[in-house]
């Protein structure tokens, strides 16, 4: 009869730096509130996912509306040099997409 082992340790091909984004139609809203955490890998996973999810414009439009830019604007003062260069990629992909370029600005 076979026995199976399970490993304690990590497979090799995950990287710690990255968060799970199956949250569906909550990504974004989760990763706003992960932006304002006070715990530095929990900010640095949320800039990793919303790197990978800025590409899409549908969700640049979305983080737009929920308020992403404001809690990037403030990462942007982070004392880790890590969140202030991922929160300018993420800066970057936005201003790179047309629905970045020309947000709506309401109430200004």
């Amino acid at each position: 009869m076979a026995h199976s082992q399970n490993s304690l340790e990590l497979p090799i091909n995950i990287n710690a730096t990255q968060i799970t984004t199956a949250y569906g139609h909550r990504a974004l809203p989760k990763l706003k509130e992960e932006l304002q955490s006070e715990d530095l890998q929990t900010r640095q996973k949320a800039l990793m996912a919303l790197c990978d999810l800025m590409h899409d414009p549908e969700c640049i439009y979305k983080a737009m509306n929920i308020g992403c830019m404001e809690n990037l604007k403030a990462l942007l003062k982070d004392s880790n040099s890590m969140v202030r260069i991922k929160t300018t990629e993420v800066l970057y992909i936005t201003a790179s997409h047309s629905v970045g370029r020309s947000s709506d600005r309401k109430g200004e």
